[in-house]
């Protein structure tokens, strides 16, 4: 009878030491970058890396083990590791839907008993629905609005042009890919704006695969065709440093408006960029909300595209200086649950606020 005391007050003790380890929730991210944060290896920006920062950093919020694989932007490792995944019975399954190769692997495999949650990329409704009827137990997804970001990229570099010069406004636009779900989107906001704006006169687009290096040749042999541009619309920052470099090539930086996505930090000897759009890095961070919320307080997940784009301003920084130079260990992400007792709406200015607490 002692023992079985004994027995009882152990299993009692490891509880009060330790109640979360019987709650934690196991769930794999299959990462389409790099682990590492070097220039030299991520020649298209740290965006992924930073995806991943602060996902870690939500997930000691949230009591989720969270596992991190990288497919080093290599999309036939991308499948081997979503297989290695699934083997692994992870609780649930975050992917990243590039160019369309996760959704054509998964109806594939044997994935009927893990949940998969779709991040930043996902199937068009027909592959949605064609996935399901093969058994894919998808739970939900998450995507932010790049088609509003196009566009109000360009508005932003419109006001910009305006308020400091008195030149026609001529605008080059160089995107990231002709294939991704963002380049698309992004570039369709830039035609809407363009149709609707009959005083800009556009020059044209250029692909630089969201390149720094691609971009500042491209751009030093658009300035060469056309030495009127002024506003150079990017998709993201990494292109936009590449249309920095070149312009300080040619001494005319304080001639031409540059703006881009990310909220990346400025390299070192090329200038800030004159716009940059950001936020939808923390998409990964309010993914893990999500299944969080789904899993404990049995809500449902739906298709969301966030409007989580926000222009760079002085109020913003700090929460962007954190970004790409430490973390967000600092945001209790737990409070943005709907299992908190106050839960806060999952916003770039809640998310400033939870900072400066």
């Amino acid at each position: 009878m002692q023992r079985l005391k004994n027995h009882w007050l152990f299993l009692l003790a490891c509880l009060i030491v330790s109640p979360h380890t019987v709650a934690a929730l196991n769930i794999t991210f299959v990462n389409p970058g790099f682990a590492d944060s070097s220039a030299e290896i991520n020649t298209t920006g740290n965006f992924w890396f930073k995806v991943s920062k602060i996902m870690h950093n939500a997930a000691d919020d949230l009591d989720i083990n969270l596992h991190i694989k990288y497919a080093n932007r290599n999309h036939i490792l991308m499948k081997e590791l979503i297989s290695q995944a699934i083997k692994d019975q992870p609780d649930y399954l975050v992917v990243v839907d590039e160019k369309s190769v996760v959704s054509k692997y998964l109806s594939k495999l044997n994935t009927k008993n893990i949940p998969i949650y779709f991040l930043y990329s996902r199937p068009a409704i027909g592959k949605f629905i064609s996935l399901q009827r093969d058994g894919v137990n998808i739970i939900g997804s998450v995507i932010p609005d790049n088609y509003a970001a196009g566009k109000t990229l360009a508005q932003q570099l419109l006001i910009e042009h305006t308020t400091t010069s008195t030149q026609p406004a001529n605008m080059l636009a160089l995107i990231g890919d002709y294939t991704t779900p963002a380049s698309l989107e992004r570039v369709s906001g830039l035609d809407e704006f363009i149709t609707q704006h009959e005083d800009v006169n556009f020059i044209g687009k250029e692909v630089a695969n969201w390149s720094e290096q691609q971009s500042y040749i491209k751009t030093l042999a658009f300035l060469e065709f056309a030495p009127e541009i002024n506003i150079i619309w990017c998709a993201n920052d990494a292109i936009g440093f590449g249309v920095k470099r070149a312009l300080q090539a040619r001494n005319i930086t304080d001639k031409v408006v540059v703006g881009g996505m990310n909220w990346d930090s400025v390299p070192q000897g090329i200038e800030a960029l004159d716009i940059t759009l950001g936020g939808h890095v923390l998409l990964g961070a309010y993914a893990l909300i999500n299944i969080v919320d789904h899993h404990n307080a049995h809500t449902y997940l739906n298709h969301a595209k966030l409007a989580i784009f926000n222009n760079l301003t002085a109020e913003i920084e700090p929460l962007a200086k954190h970004i790409n130079e430490t973390d967000l260990a600092d945001i209790d992400f737990s409070q943005f649950s709907k299992t908190a007792t106050d839960p806060q709406q999952f916003t770039i200015a809640n998310l400033v606020k939870a900072l400066n607490k």
